[in-house]
């Protein structure tokens, strides 16, 4: 049981996944819900305006040959966040994170999906040493996600400098043209000007 626990949470710390969404658009997808498990989904987003976001959590039901959305949790306008939902029977769950203005994010997010809560408080043969590894365990799971969400948000502030000093770059250039520009049409204006002119005494 120790071992099976141990893997179980080494295999969640790979779990964490990186999404990029374009503003005004939704990034969905599903995956198999079974009775008594428990699915949590921590998620931080980076971006412009990193609050103004829906993420959600629902099911599909088919009545009268009518299909639509049930939602099962849901949070909005929140940077960084959790959804957690207890499954009741098999059913396919589908997760959506969607960017609500025109734009760019990335939602970095992990999915835990398992009934280990459950058999942890229903089971008494656990013992204490069992108990701590869990939150050892815990907290180490939260520290990688951490730093993982931390590393994202970097790149992108990254990422958001080097396109910013791109842009900037090409607006000098595109001034010093234009000066250049109108300082050459200055010099043959009055090239011409002068060239017109006659400076002989007039008879």
């Amino acid at each position: 049981m120790k071992n099976l626990f141990i893997i179980g949470c080494l295999l969640q710390l790979i779990n964490s996944v990186s999404i990029g969404v374009e503003g005004g658009t939704a990034k969905c997808f599903f995956f198999d819900g079974y009775d008594g498990q428990v699915v949590k989904v921590p998620y931080v987003v980076t971006g412009i305006n990193e609050e103004n976001v829906y993420v959600e959590l629902f099911e599909t039901i088919l009545e009268n040959d009518i299909e639509y959305n049930v939602t099962l949790e849901s949070q909005e306008r929140k940077r960084e966040g959790q959804l957690k939902h207890f499954v009741k029977g098999k059913k396919e769950i589908y997760l959506c994170f969607q960017s609500n203005d025109s734009y760019y994010k990335i939602f970095s997010f992990d999915i835990d999906i398992s009934g280990v809560d459950k058999n942890f408080a229903d089971k008494n043969q656990m013992d204490e040493t069992e108990g701590s590894l869990k939150q050892v365990l815990s907290k180490m799971h939260k520290v990688y996600r951490n730093q993982h969400f931390q590393i994202d948000r970097e790149n992108y502030h990254e990422k958001l400098m080097e396109s910013t000093e791109n842009q900037v770059k090409w607006c000098a250039l595109c001034k010093i043209v234009v000066l250049m520009s109108v300082c050459l049409i200055q010099i043959y204006m009055l090239t011409n000007f002068f060239k017109d002119k006659s400076f002989g005494p007039s008879v």
